[in-house]
């Protein structure tokens, strides 16, 4: 009677241990949060100025609910500091939402040593994940400001033939969607920017680019540009610049009664904008449905400093 017991408990144990086991495999992952649209320092430059304020920008989409949000400027081991400091800020007010719109100011404490530190961004989501994405920021006096601060001053886009009727329709301007519901193009209609950089001298290039999200292809500097996965739309240069300006991407025409900046692109065109010489949409660039990134890289070679700034929509049609 002892053993038949001792056996039972034991077939009962196993079952148990398999159906954990089982369940253990079963078990999936929670969601990540992603974080997009990320500005760290005015203008997206990099720079923060001690004993100043500084701007912080990210949009937040969570896997659940956002949980808090995380800042943290951390001194880099490859560097040499003055003395040791750090900085820390956790938000909080984010919590129990699925998106949240991050824009925020603080101040870099006066006693801030100077130097290039790693800006650590932890996002906590509500079913347990955590995403932490690092950017680097440099921490200068206000005397050591950069003359030249390349940053994008003006992006507006623009649709040609809505519809097919030839219409003319304001995209997104003033960072903000016409259409905030699902701002989208569509086959046959055309795309065109109204670009401009400012805080520039010297020599620089400027390129205007159309790529599929699914690429995970969003270049910060001209040279970081995968133009297997790019589709051009627009291409700027200056050179010789020797007070410091902006540059636009003004052909100074006119499309039904409103100043037309840059080169259009047809949404469904079998070449792109490239200069000198077009490339064909082909291979990864192929147009398909889905949501694509829009967005400018500026590099100014002269002094060796970038800036960008990119927005996503969906294409359809295909």
């Amino acid at each position: 009677m002892i053993k038949r017991n001792f056996k039972q408990n034991v077939l009962i144990l196993l079952v148990m241990l398999g159906l954990y086991s089982c369940s253990s495999d079963n078990a999936t992952e929670p969601l990540m949060p992603t974080i997009f649209n990320v500005e760290v320092g005015l203008y997206n430059n990099e720079i923060g100025v001690v004993g100043e304020d500084f701007h912080f920008n990210a949009e937040i989409l969570a896997g659940d609910l956002i949980d808090l949000v995380k800042v943290n400027i951390v001194q880099r081991e490859d560097e040499t500091y003055s003395h040791d400091w750090s900085y820390e800020i956790v938000w909080d007010r984010y919590g129990g939402v699925k998106n949240a719109q991050i824009h925020q100011h603080f101040d870099i404490s006066a006693d801030a040593a100077k130097g290039k530190y790693n800006y650590i961004i932890t996002v906590t989501d509500q079913n347990g994940a955590i995403l932490e994405e690092v950017r680097e920021v440099n921490l200068i006096d206000a005397s050591d400001y950069p003359e030249v601060n390349p940053h994008v001053k003006v992006f507006g886009v623009d649709k040609i033939d809505v519809n097919g009727t030839g219409g003319f329709n304001n995209f997104f301007n003033n960072d903000a969607f016409r259409d905030t519901e699902e701002p989208s193009f569509s086959i046959n209609e055309s795309l065109w920017a109204s670009l401009e950089i400012g805080s520039i001298k010297g020599d620089g290039i400027m390129y205007a680019l159309l790529i599929k999200k699914s690429h995970d292809h969003k270049p910060e500097t001209i040279e970081a540009i995968d133009f297997s996965k790019a589709i051009v739309t627009e291409v700027v240069e200056h050179s010789g610049y020797e007070e410091t300006r902006g540059m636009k991407n003004s052909y100074n025409t006119n499309y039904n009664n409103h100043y037309m900046y840059g080169a259009p692109l047809t949404i469904g065109a079998t070449e792109d904008n490239n200069l000198p010489t077009a490339n064909a949409i082909t291979g990864d660039k192929t147009w398909e449905n889905g949501t694509y990134y829009y967005g400018v890289v500026y590099t100014n070679i002269t002094y060796n400093r970038s800036t960008f700034k990119y927005i996503e929509f969906e294409i359809n049609g295909f």
